[in-house]
């Protein structure tokens, strides 16, 4: 039963990481569905990781976070544009360094790494790069 519960939260998490990444690449404009006119402040500062996200376990690329959102309980989603366009294999290349193991079915936009600790999804609908992680 817990393995059925992996097989499925994996694909639930590449959407949930397609869908975020999606969304972000609306706010690069400084707009976002759903809002209202957002103010010169929300526009022009970069987001910041929530307190409780696990920086020691989770290697971020470096970039400007677009998106950082999330808490223990809910899971962390978080957008990054890179400053180079190789951001995606950087991800992947720093999640395989900290010892995350891929997961079947990764393709040239998105992928599945896990460790003891954590499930990370990392895609890319263009240049930025999308982590949804939760704790397993």
């Amino acid at each position: 039963m817990h393995n059925a519960h992996k097989k499925l939260l994996i694909p639930a998490v590449i959407a949930a990481a397609l869908t975020v990444g999606s969304l972000a690449g609306c706010a690069i404009g400084g707009a976002s569905y759903g809002s209202a006119s957002p103010s010169a402040s929300e526009t022009a500062a970069p987001a910041k990781l929530p307190a409780s996200f696990p920086k020691s376990d989770v290697p971020i690329i470096d970039g400007t976070l677009l998106v950082a959102r999330g808490d223990a309980g809910n899971g962390w989603s978080v957008t990054v544009q890179p400053q180079g366009k190789t951001g995606f294999a950087d991800a992947k290349a720093a999640l395989e360094k900290a010892g995350y193991t891929a997961a079947a079915g990764a393709t040239d936009t998105k992928a599945v790494y896990t460790n003891g600790k954590y499930t990370v999804a990392v895609g890319t609908p263009g240049i930025s790069v999308t982590y949804t992680v939760t704790a397993n």
